[in-house]
Order: C-alpha cells, then structure tokens, then sequence
C-alpha cells in the first residue's frame, strides 16, 4: 500500500516538472515563452512577459541598430555619419561660362568659385550660417564635404583670388540631400541675365484676392518677354502654387513684359504690361517686384 503510494506520488512529480504552462521567471523556458532568466524584470534581455529584448542601439558603437541608418563607431559629423547616426551627403556643383551660346573660359582676374550652401527649415527660410567651399574656377566642378539630411540652397560665386570682388552669381536652387548626394549645375551667361518675379491672383470684377485653387482649370502661370520694338520673344512658365520663380537666360537689352494665367483654353486673366525693362549681364538678376494677375469671369 505505501509502494503504490509512492508511485503515485513520483508519477505527479515527473508530470509537473514536464509542464509547458509554467510561469514567467521561474528559470524554465516553456512553450508559450521566448526565454526566462528566473526573474520578471526588463532591461537584461529577457523582459516582465518573457520576451526576448534587443539591445538598445548606441550610436558609435559600430553596429547599426534600431532607428540608426548607419553606424561608423564614431559620434563626429562630417565624415558620412553624423553624430547621430545618421546619413550624410554631398552636393558637387558645376559651373559653365556662356557667351552666344558657347563655352568660354573663365574671366581674367578671377580665379575661384565659391560654392555656397544654405540650410533650409521647412518652410524655405534659411537656418544658420551658409556653408561656402573654394574651387578652382577653371575646373568647372568641385564637391563639397558632408551634409546632414535636408534641403539645402545652392548657388556659386565667381570672385577674384582674395574673394573681395565678385564677377557673377548663378541663380539659386534648392538641392535635396534627404536620401542622397545630390548636383547643381548652372551656367554663367557673361551676355545675358535674368528676370525673376512673384506674383499673386485677384478676381477681375471683385477684385479679391484668389489662390490658386480658387481659379478653376487654371494650369500655370507664365512671363512673355518681347524685345522691345521687336517681335522675338521668350516665354517662362511656371507652377501657379509656387508663387514666384526666375526665367530662363535672356540676352541682355530691353524688353517688353506680360504676364498671365493659362488654362487648358489659354490665357484666363493678363496683368499690365511691364515696358522697358532691363536684362544685364553677366547673369544677372532683373527682380520684377510682385506681378498682380486679374482673373477673367471672377
């Protein structure tokens, strides 16, 4: 009677210890549990559920880990990682000098193109100081060192050696270093230059002022430059939301201006004409003021 007692009693033991429903952090790695270090706290690799923990990443440490896009085992930016982890890239500009057209050569007496970047914030407003990097004018390119991810706006500078004089400017673009390096690229019109304008809708009849969501079928906007008591013509357009924007290289000499609002049909409103208005050069920037566009029919 107490042999079968025994038994028994071995048989419950050998049953229990076999169980696969045993509870988090008693040392035993049952089926429902990834791991269990005998505890129940978090933060040594096996959490309060019995949950298998992943290290916290530590930028520069050399391994890549949680939210990190890359990890060089340093914290110091401007080597492609920055002190956070995260990725950087370059901007290599280009630069060409044009007369009727063709190629020419840089300018005597200046020697050096500076190539200067500009942090933007996300509404287009510069942050901080600019960046400028010093090339050889005459190489036509140069890279720059590393960037942290953003938007950046890009121009060069063609100066003396000293940097006291300034020849010409390219005009300014915006350049996106979020996911990867990036070009700008400009020409340098020594005979001819630019017209840059912003502009803004009203209502023809009521004069309201409209945006561009406003004006239905409106595609565009557009600047018409005709040379004065001439006929040849050079015609920009431009995306209406943008509000303001720069032409094309335009030879330098007066000229006559129009601007207006296109749909699918053609022109829906048509501001004053602008008269004598200058283009210089060497690439040059003609800065047209705010342009008001009336609007047909509203």
């Amino acid at each position: 009677m107490k042999t079968g007692l025994c038994a028994f009693l071995f048989l419950a033991a050998c049953t229990s210890s076999s169980s696969n429903n045993g509870e988090c952090g008693d040392g035993v790695v049952d089926s429902n549990e990834q791991c269990d270090d005998g505890n129940v706290a978090n933060g040594d690799g096996c959490s309060s559920t019995c949950a298998i923990e992943t290290p916290p990443a530590v930028c520069g440490d050399g391994a890549v880990g949680g939210s990190e896009q890359c990890d060089d085992a340093n914290t110091t930016s401007g080597d492609g990682c920055s002190s956070t982890c995260g990725t950087e890239h370059k901007i290599t500009g280009q630069w060409t000098f044009k007369t009727g057209g063709a190629t020419v050569a840089c300018p005597t007496g200046y020697d050096t193109a500076a190539l200067t970047t500009q942090l933007l914030d996300s509404t287009g407003s510069p942050v901080g100081q600019p960046t400028i990097d010093l090339f050889d004018c005459s190489a036509g390119t140069g890279t720059t060192a590393f960037f942290a991810q953003g938007s950046y706006e890009t121009w060069v500078a063609i100066t003396n050696h000293a940097g006291t004089l300034t020849y010409a400017q390219t005009v300014p673009a915006t350049v996106d270093l979020q996911n990867a390096d990036a070009t700008y690229s400009a020409d340098i019109v020594e005979d001819g230059g630019y017209f840059g304008w912003a502009w803004n809708l009203v209502g023809e009849s009521s004069n309201t002022q409209l945006t561009c969501a406003d004006v239905t079928g409106i595609q565009g906007v557009e600047l018409v430059t005709t040379v004065s008591g001439g006929s040849q013509f050079y015609t920009d357009q431009y995306t209406c939301t943008d509000g303001r924007g720069v032409t094309a290289a335009i030879p330098q000499g007066l000229y006559t201006v129009s601007a207006d609002a296109f749909s699918s049909a053609g022109a829906i409103g048509t501001a004053p004409t602008l008269v004598d208005k200058m283009i210089q050069g060497p690439n040059k920037i003609t800065d047209l003021g705010t342009v008001t566009i009336p609007i047909t029919g509203m």
